[in-house]
């Protein structure tokens, strides 16, 4: 152990200060601008989208339950901007979004743009300052050192909770192995135009392709003595492009909030995609001419740290839909749990789409912090189902706005915010929350 001190300059002070540029830090942060806030984001990629750009995980899941629309708000209104760029086609019933990485990060950065943001790119989350039970500064790294940036109320939109860890809030414990991370990689000259390959390049129909052929191949091949890798799916996902398509198929157990591990598994899971690629060309003809035109440059995560908030949402709550008083953003995701050793997948369906409360945004112990995207406070079970990017984005919405309306109300503490006002407010953005389930 070594002793370390020293004055960091103070670049900054705002009203809310969003940590992490992925889709629920993306909705927070216009959200809480487009009410009046001054904003500043914290991305530590130089682009933003987070895991749906920098790990492509496409498509964006999932706004339809049933046939029905039941997420909407920040979230279809992101959906509608990518459409108006080409940038993403919306398979139906499901409301599943596949969309091109490249253009996500463009749409993405133009609203963060034109809702006057200061965004601080390369930039990572490196400690906080807190006293008693206030966040007063985040501690940041890049090219220009260790620096402080201060924020009146802070959003960890981190996708690990990065803030709300280094701000000493409890997290919930894991009851069982985490689900496994992957490398998704994408291909070009792939002959999308066989009958089994042509679904993933039509509108109106699963866009968000499970090649069962390529599994039960895999699962063949690996009977004769082949060496398959572990691996999920297989998930193929439009880029939009003719011939391109994302793969979602390599799988690794891994601690995501260690940076050894991290290491570890994303090089193991390198090596895989160049096998699978391998497996695909010699073995599938619509992938005989298949190039891989790029990796994600960021190693997919499914699970890592979930706070301990004010309300744990369970997948008995999740699966039966209960509504809540503050409820403030909905979920039609499965469950859906990789398992982190072997091929298998669990899914439970909720007999309608699910509900989410405010409080389990609201970490205990730190009075001027919200939790939005994957790392609510949830059982394992429901966050299997939330997350989600379609619902990520419901969340960081839903804190943005509160945040946005404690500022408009002389810096009110977000303990004494009347919820009915951001249900209702919600309400008029377009988020879909009926009055009764």
């Amino acid at each position: 152990m070594i002793a370390y001190s020293r004055e960091l300059p103070l670049i900054g002070q705002f009203d809310v200060l969003v940590c992490g540029g992925g889709p629920a830090g993306i909705a927070a942060a216009v959200t809480a601008a487009e009410n009046g806030a001054h904003v500043a984001m914290i991305e530590q990629n130089s682009y933003l989208g987070g895991m749906a750009t920098g790990g492509c995980v496409n498509p964006m899941s999932e706004f339809s339950y049933k046939g029905e629309r039941v997420i909407g708000g920040f979230a279809w209104r992101f959906a509608q901007e990518l459409i108006k760029a080409d940038g993403a086609i919306l398979e139906e019933p499901r409301g599943n979004l596949s969309f091109n990485p490249e253009i996500y990060k463009f749409v993405a950065q133009r609203l963060v743009q034109q809702a006057g943001i200061t965004l601080f790119t390369n930039t990572f989350v490196a400690d906080c300052i807190c006293d008693s039970d206030m966040l007063h500064q985040i501690i940041v790294a890049n090219k220009n050192g260790l620096q402080a940036i201060s924020g009146r109320y802070v959003i960890d939109t981190t996708g690990d909770a990065d803030v709300a860890f280094h701000a000493g809030v409890p997290m919930l414990p894991n009851t069982r192995p985490a689900q496994p991370a992957s490398l998704i990689f994408c291909l070009a000259n792939v002959d999308t135009t066989t009958p089994r390959m042509h679904i993933i390049h039509q509108k109106n129909n699963n866009i968000h392709h499970s090649a069962g052929f390529i599994r039960e191949l895999f699962e063949k091949l690996r009977g004769e003595g082949v060496d398959v890798p572990q691996f999920g799916g297989p998930w193929f996902c439009s880029t939009v492009d003719d011939g391109c398509v994302t793969v979602n198929m390599s799988r690794t157990a891994m601690d995501a909030v260690d940076a050894a591990d991290y290491q570890r598994a994303t090089a193991e899971l390198r090596e895989n995609v160049f096998r699978f690629v391998g497996l695909l060309k010699q073995h599938v003809p619509e992938f005989k001419n298949c190039v891989i035109s790029s990796i994600a440059p960021m190693t997919g995560v499914r699970q890592s740290r979930r706070i301990q908030g004010k309300h744990v949402l369970t997948g008995t709550e999740y699966l039966e839909a209960t509504h809540f008083t503050d409820a403030i953003a909905r979920a039609c995701h499965p469950v859906d749990i990789h398992l982190p050793s072997g091929d298998g997948q669990i899914l439970h369906y909720p007999e309608i789409a699910a509900y989410i409360p405010f409080r389990s945004l609201q970490p205990e112990g730190v009075s001027n912090l919200l939790v939005a995207g994957r790392p609510i406070s949830a059982d394992e079970d429901a966050f299997a189902g939330v997350r989600v990017q379609a619902t990520c984005m419901e969340t960081g919405e839903a804190a943005g706005l509160a945040a946005a309306l404690c500022v408009q109300k002389g810096n009110l503490p977000l303990a004494s915010l009347d919820i009915t006002e951001v249900v209702c407010k919600l309400r008029e953005g377009g988020t879909i929350l009926p009055l009764e389930s």
